[in-house]
């Protein structure tokens, strides 16, 4: 609404939808607005109508292999599409199962593996994650220290079983706080 005494500014308009004027419609630099789709033209130097702005286009950004590489975006929504490789910080996974683990197969790699079957454990085989049976290891001494003086929280009777008591492991009566290690060998 223009303010008494001065005269209001009026752009060339359409009230058509997806309506662009013409490089007859307009003098360089002129501008025409679409009030319908809310788009603004201008008529540049070299006499081509160029978009100068709206209120809803949508412009698309692709993270492909090598991370961002926006389109020129005229405003509105913007969609994020592909996937981005783990040398650039993704993972390289556009989808995955139920269960599976990611690991590093390289430097710049991520590799997916399945879910393994019942009673499987994760092992290394030929310098790579697989699923397999793990391998029985025998104990052939356990050695159990404490710090600040506390009793040896642990036994082993020679057999398969030993048994730990955490009850012991805390402070000693002096309030200095115990530690316990168990090496096996």
């Amino acid at each position: 609404m223009a303010q008494a005494g001065y005269t209001p500014i009026s752009l060339y308009y359409s009230t058509t939808a997806s309506a662009v004027p013409t490089a007859g419609n307009l003098a360089n630099g002129e501008l025409a607005i679409n009030i319908t789709d809310g788009k603004i033209y201008y008529k540049n130097n070299s006499g081509v109508v160029t978009l100068f702005g709206s209120t809803g286009d949508v412009s698309t950004i692709s993270f492909g292999t090598t991370g961002l590489t926006p389109s020129t975006a005229t405003g509105g929504a913007i969609t994020v599409a592909g996937t981005l490789v783990a040398a650039n910080g993704g993972t390289g996974q556009s989808s995955y199962t139920s269960g599976d683990i990611l690991y590093a197969s390289g430097s710049t790699t991520l590799s997916k593996l399945g879910i393994g079957s019942n009673g499987q454990a994760l092992v290394v085989s030929g310098g790579t994650l697989a699923w397999g049976t793990a391998s029985a290891t025998t104990i052939n001494a356990l050695t159990i220290s404490t710090t600040g003086g506390a009793a040896a929280p642990a036994t082993f009777n020679g057999s398969s079983a030993i048994t730990i008591d955490y009850s012991t492991v805390g402070a000693d009566q002096a309030g200095t706080a115990v530690a316990m290690a168990i090496a096996l060998g």
